[in-house]
C-alpha cells in the first residue's frame, strides 16, 4: 500500500475516478469516519459509513447512504494507493 500526500485539486480528481465500493475518509462536524462510495455526483459523493455496513443484516444495496461534500473528503483509497490531503 502506498500513501501519497496530495493537494486538494489532485484529491478531487482521484475522487472523480471512484467507483462503487471504494473507500473514503470523511471529516464531518469534527468527526472522521471511513465510508464506501455509493455514487459520485456533481455536488458531492453519496457514501455508506463503514459502521453501517458492519451492523447491516439486509440485502446488499438496500442501505440508504448519506451525501457528503467534496470539501469533507480527506483521503481516498484507489487500487491500494491512498491519496491523502496534504
Amino acid at each position: 500500500m502506498t500513501v501519497k500526500h496530495v493537494e486538494k485539486k489532485e484529491l478531487l480528481a482521484q475522487v472523480g475516478r471512484c467507483m462503487f465500493g471504494e473507500r473514503l475518509v470523511v471529516e464531518r462536524e469534527g468527526k472522521r469516519f471511513s465510508a464506501r462510495v455509493q455514487h459520485v455526483g456533481v455536488t458531492g459523493v453519496k457514501v455508506v459509513p463503514e459502521t453501517m455496513l458492519v451492523e447491516h443484516e439486509g440485502e446488499p444495496g438496500d442501505i440508504n447512504g448519506i451525501t457528503v461534500s467534496y470539501d469533507d473528503i480527506r483521503e481516498v483509497d484507489i487500487d491500494g494507493t491512498i491519496f491523502r490531503l496534504a
